[in-house]
């Protein structure tokens, strides 16, 4: 079986490959629909650290980027999010109430970065309604600002700004759709391809060693044979 014959048979296999496509297309459109939030709201806080005295350019910033770390993370940890819920009660609404289900929807809801050299600390919020993303971008970054303490010794004098207010837009993710849903029908397409390619490869293969097998055991058979004709001729020239 030639290349030729293998193009033969992918191409009986259009169906199935375009079947596959539609399916994984279909996949991707829906469980970006369902599950994808619509909004996302982005803002950046400033993160300052007041010092006493004087303090070298260098360890200033080191430990400004140490704290917008700190703060960072701490957004993630259940005190930030009890902090949120007391300035905002709407958001009680929106996550689960199991502990282990509500961090884990709070992870996905908030996403954040920093600028390390100065000290930003960009916050993104998704959500599935506008006015949601907008309150609750307010709020965190309202809990940054007033209650760092929670998170940071109380020595540490830390100053917490926010330097824009929330921009609420789509949600990228809704506006890549119809890429997500091509990308999953070229990806359908090219695994049956792949398959049917490897199945019948397998059975060259395979064909190929059984012809090899069958090769070998005749020529076997042949010598068995002109061996045992020498042996019979010799034997009846000896009993001559």
């Amino acid at each position: 079986m030639n290349y030729s014959q293998i193009i033969s048979i992918l191409k009986q296999k259009v169906g199935s490959m375009v079947l596959f496509g539609l399916f994984l297309g279909a996949v991707a459109f829906w469980g970006t629909m369902l599950f994808s939030p619509k909004y996302q709201s982005n803002l950046d806080v400033l993160v300052i650290q007041n010092q006493e005295g004087f303090i070298d350019s260098y360890t200033l910033a080191k430990s400004t980027e140490h704290f917008s770390k700190l703060l960072s993370e701490s957004i993630y940890t259940e005190t930030f999010l009890m902090k949120t819920a007391e300035h905002y009660p709407e958001i009680s609404k929106i996550l689960p109430i199991s502990r282990e289900e509500k961090m884990e929807a709070w992870s996905k809801m908030v996403k954040t970065s920093l600028n390390m050299e100065l000290g930003i600390i960009h916050l993104k919020i998704l959500a599935n309604d506008r006015t949601q993303a907008e309150s609750i971008s307010k709020t965190v970054a309202g809990v940054l600002a007033s209650d760092n303490q929670l998170f940071i010794s109380e020595n540490q004098k830390i100053d917490v700004r926010m330097i824009n207010a929330p921009v609420v837009k789509n949600n990228p993710g809704f506006s890549a759709l119809a890429l997500l849903v091509a990308v999953s029908f070229l990806i359908g397409i090219f695994s049956v391809s792949a398959v049917v390619f490897y199945k019948v490869v397998s059975k060259m293969d395979s064909l190929k060693s059984a012809n090899s097998e069958i090769f070998r055991e005749r020529i076997w058979q042949e010598n068995i044979s002109d061996t045992e004709k020498d042996l019979a001729g010799a034997l009846a020239n000896s009993q001559k």
